[in-house]
């Protein structure tokens, strides 16, 4: 499968850090604080306190759910915000059998971590404290790791708070956010222009990583993200990086050299952009402040399937204008072609010029389903758009028309089969309540809305490990449409415990042939992570079958020294809704999970 790593700027410098999971919003404002009665600390930093399972009746307790008490006064004044950085020393237990699982103390050094990089219960709880301050925190699951995991449940941590590093204030946009007459230009249509000069001659391959400090900027000047003020510049390898106006300029320029880039939108993030990224053209000040070359892995062993002629295209073979040559291994049927906008289902296998296997729906269910404008390989479009249904070719596509999914692995060969295509289905409009659940909406505990659309035929739920078929969309609460599968006229199928909360909660309350919709709040949707569609979330969902997966096989008892074959490793599956470049193979049913 061709599953590339692409980066974009506001994803570079995302990380975990110790506690961190996804960079959260600001806590909402806590109920005033009721005067705590100092306590005294545990004497055993490392034994789980007498309360360790949940909060005394003096505790403070805020609407999310989080309670703490005050262990020990602070010495300042001043309260950290959710985009400052803290210096603190910690303990956390388990709050279910009072298990120590982390702690600070153990490692002989405080942690330093910013407030909105770590789970939802310290974003807010620190927020409450001063420096010199030592608080016990009761935190829901849902605000730490959830229910699945090691460290899952409820949650008691100590918290001392050591020092507040004041976020730095974010870099100001450059005067001049269209390039001056005195930009020199390449032949892409890359603006730039020399603010600082490098050292020596060499410059960066595509291939090679380098260590950079940049901001970048929208061209009405709005920051969209920046290495200012973090411990180290931002790292990457350039052929990882969606913006390639940024990779061009970047290969342009010495160790120690500073550049101003103007990137217009098709050397940026394209148009429309993937979910997430800014549309139109950016400024990039970027300083390569170190780069080198990485060491190539072996090569990917060939498979046996790939065809005799894989590495280049027989003599003679036609040719398309853009330089795709291919010949017909099995002619169509009629005269028509598929065209912009059409859905069409294809089967497909590709393979290096190596003959390495980079793709193939053969293990899926059927073909693959996919619109023009969505191809997974650029070179697919002029072909699948000379082909008539039923027809099967041969292509050997260049490099530079493998983008975006065969990026780094060279020319590719494919053989490929038009099954069908018509006109894709129209998408599905935005409901009237999507901006929040109606007054008769359903909620459960957790936050989830929901209200039945159509009353279902069957009478058994799903639970969290089984399988289900779906049809499904998704829109944000202004409406837009973000991914859907009526459009590509195919069900989706995944286990309940590999989605976003929302849909493991959710589909368990339906029955097969029933349609629902779901307001999903963002801490069981999608937790604002860059990329994907953030806040409250609006899925239609009708659910046509349970799978449920079988039980695993007995082993029966055997002699030594027969071996038995291992267990299935544990599957981790991509989050619906969300569609990859291309699927992945459907895979054996397996007992496997899926963390957010």
């Amino acid at each position: 499968m061709i599953k590339p790593k692409r980066r974009i700027v506001t994803g570079l410098l995302s990380g975990a850090l110790g506690l961190s999971v996804f960079a959260q919003e600001p806590a909402a404002p806590a109920e005033p604080a009721k005067p705590a009665k100092p306590v005294e600390a545990t004497v055993d930093p490392f034994k789980a306190p007498d309360n360790v399972g949940a909060a005394p009746a003096d505790a403070e307790k805020t609407k999310s759910g989080l309670a703490s008490l005050v262990l020990k006064k602070g010495t300042g004044t001043e309260h950290p915000t959710a985009t400052d950085k803290v210096k603190v020393h910690y303990t956390g237990w388990k709050a279910s059998d009072g298990e120590m699982f982390d702690s600070s103390l153990r490692r002989g050094q405080p942690a330093e971590f910013a407030l909105n990089q770590v789970i939802k219960g310290w974003t807010e709880g620190v927020q409450l404290m001063v420096v010199g301050e030592k608080r016990r925190f009761w935190i829901p699951s849902a605000l730490a790791y959830g229910d699945e995991g090691r460290v899952a449940g409820n949650l008691t941590f100590d918290v001392e708070l050591l020092d507040i590093v004041k976020a730095a204030e974010p870099p100001k946009a450059p005067k001049n956010l269209t390039a001056p007459v005195d930009a020199k230009s390449t032949e892409s249509g890359l603006k730039y222009k020399i603010l600082k000069e490098g050292e020596g001659d060499s410059t960066p391959g595509a291939e090679d990583l380098v260590d950079v400090q940049f901001s970048a900027w929208k061209a009405d000047g709005e920051l969209i993200s920046s290495s200012s003020g973090q411990p180290r510049p931002a790292q990457f390898k350039l052929n990882e990086l969606s913006i390639r106006g940024w990779a061009e300029g970047l290969q342009l320029m010495k160790k120690g050299e500073k550049r101003r880039l103007w990137i217009p939108a098709a050397l940026a993030f394209g148009s429309p952009p993937p979910q997430g990224a800014p549309e139109g053209d950016i400024v990039i000040d970027a300083e390569l402040v170190e780069f080198r070359s990485i060491p190539k892995p072996p090569p990917a062993p060939k498979d046996p399937s790939a065809p005799e002629d894989v590495a280049a295209a027989p003599e003679g073979s036609p040719k398309t204008e853009s330089g795709i040559s291919f010949k017909v291994l099995k002619a169509g049927v009629g005269d028509k072609s598929p065209s912009d906008g059409d859905l069409l289902k294809v089967n497909f296998s590709g393979w290096d010029a190596n003959g390495a296997a980079v793709a193939s729906n053969k293990t899926m269910d059927g073909p693959m389903g996919l619109t023009l404008e969505k191809s997974p390989i650029e070179g697919w479009v002029e072909i699948f758009k000379s082909m008539k249904k039923g027809e099967s070719r041969r292509v050997w596509i260049p490099e530079n028309l493998t983008k975006p999914a065969g990026t780094g692995r060279g020319a590719l060969t494919f053989d490929l089969e038009l099954v069908d295509f018509k006109p894709e289905p129209t998408a599905p409009e935005a409901p009237a309540d999507v901006a929040a659940p109606p007054a008769d909406a359903i909620k459960t505990a957790s936050g989830l809305a929901y209200k039945v659309l159509k009353k279902g035929t069957g009478t058994r739920k799903p639970v969290a490990t089984d399988a289900v078929k779906v049809h499904y969309a998704g829109w944000t609460t202004d409406g837009k449409l973000f991914d859907n599968s009526i459009q590509r006229d195919e069900m989706a199928e995944f286990p309940l415990n590999g989605v976003i909360k929302g849909w493991t909660e959710g589909l368990q309350l339906m029955v097969e042939g029933e349609k629902t919709r779901l307001w999903i709040p963002v801490e069981l949707a999608y937790m604002n992570q860059p990329g994907r569609p953030a806040g409250l979330l609006v899925f239609d969902i009708e659910l046509f079958e349970i799978v449920t997966p079988e039980p695993p096989k007995k082993i029966e008892a055997v002699t030594p020294p027969i071996q038995v074959e291992p267990p299935p490793k544990k599957i981790e599956a991509v989050t619906p809704p969300i569609r990859v470049e291309l699927p992945k193979p459907k895979k054996k049913k397996a007992e496997g999970k899926k963390g957010e």
